[in-house]
C-alpha cells in the first residue's frame, strides 16, 4: 500500500516561495496551518502557477477568487488553492490599484476561475487582464455600478434610512 505524500509545514512552504520569488513576497504568515501570501501584482500569475505546478506544493483544487474592498488602498484579489492529495492549503493575495483596478487571469491555470473572475468583475469592478470572456454572469445588462464596493449606494438606503441612523440634527 503506497503512502500520502507529506505535507509541507506552513514555515518551509513559505521559505519556498521566499526563495522563488524573494521581496515579491510582500507578507506571509501561517493562518492556522495554513499558508497565507501577498505578493506583488507582476509576480501574482506566477506565483499560482508554482504553487500548482511545484510537486511538494500540488495545489491542484480551486477553492475559490474574490476581492475585498480596502477603500482608498485600492482592492486585494485573494484565492484560496488546495493540494488534494496533502490538504495543505495557500491562500494568495495581490492589491489592485483604487482605480481603474487591474488582475492577470489565472482561468488559464485553473478552468474554474473563469466563473469566479466573472462574479469578481462584475460585482467588485476589477477586470481580470487575459480572461477569455469577461462578460455579466449575475446582473442585468443594463446594471450599472459595482453593488459590492463600499462606494456602491444602497438604494433602499436613499428611499427608506438606515433604522439606527442617528435623528439628533448636525
Amino acid at each position: 500500500m503506497a503512502s500520502s505524500p507529506s505535507r509541507l509545514a506552513p514555515d518551509e512552504v513559505t521559505e519556498r516561495l521566499r526563495t522563488q520569488f524573494g521581496d515579491d513576497i510582500v507578507d506571509h504568515r501561517d493562518s492556522f496551518g495554513h499558508v497565507q501570501v501577498t505578493v506583488t501584482p507582476a509576480r501574482y500569475h506566477e506565483l499560482v502557477a508554482f504553487v500548482r505546478d511545484e510537486p511538494a506544493l500540488a495545489c491542484d483544487f480551486l477553492e475559490f477568487v474574490s476581492a475585498v474592498d480596502l477603500k482608498e488602498d485600492g482592492f486585494e484579489v485573494v484565492v484560496q488553492v488546495t493540494s488534494s492529495t496533502t490538504g495543505l492549503g495557500v491562500r494568495i493575495k495581490t492589491p489592485c490599484q483604487a482605480e481603474e483596478p487591474t488582475c492577470p487571469t489565472i482561468s488559464d491555470l485553473y478552468p474554474g476561475a473563469s466563473w469566479h473572475e466573472r462574479e469578481t468583475s462584475e460585482l467588485m469592478g476589477i477586470a481580470f487582464e487575459g480572461h477569455p470572456h469577461l462578460v455579466k454572469l449575475l446582473l442585468p445588462e443594463q446594471f450599472e455600478g459595482y453593488p459590492l464596493r463600499k462606494s456602491f449606494e444602497l438604494m433602499s438606503r436613499v428611499a427608506k434610512p438606515w433604522p439606527g441612523e442617528s435623528e439628533i440634527p448636525d
